[in-house]
């Protein structure tokens, strides 16, 4: 009995004590849980090592005086099972969080520069008087934030994470002359808000600002990302999904001398969807001019060819002659039947006469 009043009394000073402590210091339970997030955030978004600042640079790809560049505007529904990798999970945990809110991280607490979108041209421009401001971007899009300490705090919960359910790429495609290949850049990206109509169910897009990737690339390639349904084993993160281009866009905008958009006003979704698919072959097909085949390779390639084709008029060959003889095993098939349905009844006339 005298040990339980001991262990009461114990635990009765110490909640007494705790109380004091937090009544001489001012916090909450609230304070306590807020100054928490701020000591993840610090330690998820902590200031780049010399070596990762390396790396990122060593990783940069040079594109100053490439022979050939095509630059490519994409827009990526995070919808698409493709591209939800980049929208989960819409609320940070356990230190991973989406692209968004890295985004937004790293926004607040500087470590990267934002620049205004033009609604006019939907161009990027990484001007000085481009460059966004914290709080007035934060006003302007009714984002609730408070400060402490010279720090601006924006809670999980307001940062809108979860409608952001788009983002426009830019991407370059350039001849790399020192490996001989057709490589792909990513340049800049730009988040897009959609809301709900006030008189449909119909959402409308809002991109919110330009990024350079390479701004975001060092912490990117620190954040894994779950990239597959079927396999949960978080093995990649959001610079390799880049990298990789694991990425499914549609074809926007291309640069071109008349700076037209590549949708005008009035065309048919079929036409988008032709002239899309145009620019993706063209692509693909300056890729294969590069290389040059010889006779050689041309009458290897033809060979194939004709073996492939002769394998397959011998498969089609063998399937109609299979459905023939299908035909006629099921035509005697028929014929036999019937007699063996009449044998009894023969069987039983007999019987009857004797």
């Amino acid at each position: 009995m005298k040990r339980y009043l001991v262990i009461l009394s114990i635990g009765f000073c110490s909640l007494i004590l705790a109380q004091g402590l937090s009544a001489q210091t001012g916090e909450t339970a609230r304070d306590r849980i807020n100054r928490r997030q701020q000591q993840q955030q610090k330690k998820s978004n902590a200031q780049l090592t010399i070596r990762a600042e390396n790396m990122n640079k060593d990783q940069t790809q040079d594109i100053e005086g490439v022979v050939w560049m095509r630059e490519i505007y994409r827009v990526l529904d995070l919808n698409k099972d493709q591209n939800a990798a980049l929208y989960y999970p819409t609320t940070p945990r356990d230190g991973k969080m989406n692209l968004f809110s890295l985004i937004m991280k790293l926004f607040l607490n500087n470590d990267i520069t934002t620049y205004v979108y033009d609604v006019h041209s939907g161009l990027e421009a990484f001007d000085d008087d481009k460059k966004l401001d914290v709080k007035k971007f934060l006003e302007s899009h009714s984002i609730i934030y408070r400060e402490e300490n010279g720090q601006i705090i924006v809670e999980d919960y307001d940062m809108y994470a979860n409608e952001i359910q788009g983002y426009n790429v830019k991407e370059v495609w350039f001849f790399d002359k020192n490996n001989s290949v057709v490589d792909t850049k990513i340049v800049a990206l730009s988040p897009i808000l959609y809301v709900q109509d006030d008189y449909s169910a119909d959402k409308t897009g809002y991109p919110l600002f330009w990024v350079k990737y390479e701004d975001i690339r060092p912490y990117a390639a620190r954040m894994p990302i779950m990239v597959s349904n079927l396999n949960n084993a978080q093995n990649q993160t959001i610079d390799d999904y880049f990298r990789k281009r694991s990425y499914q866009g549609d074809i926007y905008r291309t640069t071109n001398m008349q700076n037209r958009p590549l949708a005008t006003s009035g065309m048919p979704a079929d036409s988008l969807k032709k002239e899309q698919q145009k620019i993706e072959n063209q692509l693909i097909e300056f890729n294969k001019r590069l290389w040059m085949q010889t006779d050689s390779t041309k009458a290897e390639v033809t060979k194939a060819d004709k073996k492939d084709k002769k394998e397959k008029d011998e498969e089609k060959e063998s399937d109609v002659k299979k459905r023939e003889n299908r035909k006629v095993d099921k035509n005697s098939s028929k014929s036999g039947g019937s007699k063996q349905k009449s044998a009894p009844k023969a069987s039983m006339r007999n019987r009857r006469n004797r």
